[in-house]
């Protein structure tokens, strides 16, 4: 067990024969693939940031290796590094994970420490994938938001809200806007639809049952989580 903290480097200052830093770094890139199917499983990604995700183990253990134990080109290479700015934010907490879990394979991979870095990733990317395919199951699919665009009537709320009991577990009205001075109303709505009920049931009883009605059913948007 305690192997698994030597590296395959000869000692702190990186002595390593070109072998075993071809080694490192193919290591690194074969992790850093599987990285990237992770991050691209059940996502939407760009080309331009999974090959980013993929190349940055590689680079993060190249440059480890160049700076290990040189006290001088590790502040050379920061002051470099600082002078790269990134065009576009992360979007969100996914990408943030992707990123530092290539840094860590990447400083693992730099410093030598290979098979911890192989245990590292495939641990963290399988509890990723479980929690990734627990979440899909538990999800609640039948969340919906209904927009509901009406001429006004008076009670127009309780019929609608009475309506949507028939066919939903819950229904919240989280907000009404009026236009045309108080003649249209748009009434949003988030329901969850009865297992036995489709969109498509749905509108129709809404519209027959209402008059003058234009809707819009939509799954409810996921708001987007940023660190």
């Amino acid at each position: 067990m305690s192997n698994l903290f030597n590296s395959i480097f000869n000692d702190a200052t990186a002595t390593a024969s070109p072998l075993q830093l071809m080694l490192a770094l193919l290591v690194s890139l074969v992790l850093g693939l599987a990285l990237t199917w992770t991050y691209k499983y059940r996502t939407l990604y760009t080309r331009e940031f999974v090959i980013s995700l993929t190349l940055l183990p590689c680079l993060m253990t190249l440059v480890i290796f160049l700076v290990n134990g040189s006290l001088g080109t590790s502040i050379a290479v920061a002051g470099t590094f600082s002078l790269i700015r990134f065009r576009s934010a992360t979007s969100g907490s996914r990408e943030l994970i992707a990123v530092f879990m290539a840094m860590i394979i990447g400083l693992a991979s730099g410093t030598g420490y290979l098979l911890l870095a192989v245990l590292f990733t495939i641990f963290l990317l399988a509890v990723w994938l479980l929690l990734e395919n627990r979440q899909s199951r538990t999800d609640n699919q039948r969340r919906r938001l209904l927009t509901i665009n009406v001429s006004h009537q008076d009670m127009i709320d309780q019929k609608i809200t009475k309506t949507l009991l028939n066919f939903t577990s819950e229904c919240d009205l989280i907000s009404l806007n009026t236009t045309g001075g108080g003649e249209s109303i748009q009434l949003v709505y988030e329901v969850d639809l009865n297992p036995q009920v489709d969109d498509f049931q749905l509108a129709n009883h809404l519209i027959s049952s209402i008059e003058n009605c234009d809707l819009s059913l939509t799954k409810k948007a996921k708001k987007k989580k940023n660190l």
